[in-house]
């Protein structure tokens, strides 16, 4: 794979997608840079994937932090070829009614963070051939869905954002993609499950294949945009990795705003 000998920074990845994202990336021969804001579960994270991973805590919402992960990258490893926007944060809650406190640290997170991370990371980048960005982002960004709508908009945002940064980085030779991940498994979902009972039955009852999909099956695509070999020529894209959730949602997701309330996850 094009990824070998090359170097990535992962966000978010103490966990999760990002975890998962980020062994995929070692096994197919990378150097993995991971970055979250907790610092034990991120060093744990890094000592579970070995000798290939190093790690940076943070707040990629911060401009300094997020400079601070991209100026490791390149002073352990010369460089940065590869970057995973995955860091984001969840807090459910009904528009109307959710404290602008809230709302303010989602959208930090999810969208300010996302776009501090790149503005870091472009520059270095721009001095690698085959340079990639992927994008980790959510289908309830697709789709109207009560109880999460600041969490949705933010990742609709992200979709705007994905082909705007493929125009506008293209030349410098770097591509930009995003993944559109349905219903995982990952520690926010358990988590969620706990406050909201059956909400995993009500997924899997209204996705076209039947089942919750694993971080794996996530982070393998996001990997092969990342393949200049293989996706070279995608740029701009949003892929939809959902199990056909977004095709039988035609009314927007059947979460209530009332069953989601109290319910918050920071995969940051």
């Amino acid at each position: 794979m094009a990824v070998a000998g090359k170097t990535a920074l992962v966000t978010g990845a103490s966990e999760g997608i990002g975890f998962s994202i980020a062994a995929a990336l070692i096994e197919a021969g990378a150097h993995v840079v991971l970055t979250a804001r907790r610092q034990a579960p991120l060093a744990a994270a890094a000592e579970r994937l070995g000798p290939w991973a190093t790690w940076v805590a943070g707040d990629t919402a911060d401009a300094e932090s997020a400079q601070r992960a991209v100026d490791h990258a390149v002073d352990v490893h010369g460089g940065l070829d590869l970057l995973v926007c995955n860091a984001g944060i969840l807090i459910p809650g009904a528009l109307a009614q959710q404290p602008l406190s809230e709302v303010d640290r989602v959208i930090t997170v999810n969208l300010r963070g996302t776009i501090a991370t790149m503005n870091a990371a472009v520059p270095a980048m721009a001095e690698r051939p085959g340079a990639s960005a992927v994008v980790v982002s959510s289908s309830i960004g697709r789709l109207p869905t009560p109880g999460m709508g600041i969490y949705g908009a933010t990742k609709a945002a992200l979709h705007y954002l994905v082909p705007t940064w493929s125009i506008e980085l293209a030349p410098l030779g770097i591509r930009v993609n995003a993944v559109c991940a349905g219903i995982t498994d990952t520690p926010g979902l358990r988590l969620g499950a706990q406050h909201i009972p059956g909400l995993e039955d009500s997924v899997i009852a209204t996705n076209l294949i039947k089942r919750i999909a694993t971080a794996d099956e996530i982070a393998r695509p996001a990997v092969t945009l990342l393949d200049s070999d293989v996706s070279g020529y995608v740029t701009g894209s949003v892929w939809d990795i959902d199990g056909g959730f977004q095709r039988d949602h035609g009314n927007g997701a059947p979460a209530r705003a009332a069953e989601v309330e109290g319910t918050s996850h920071d995969a940051a």
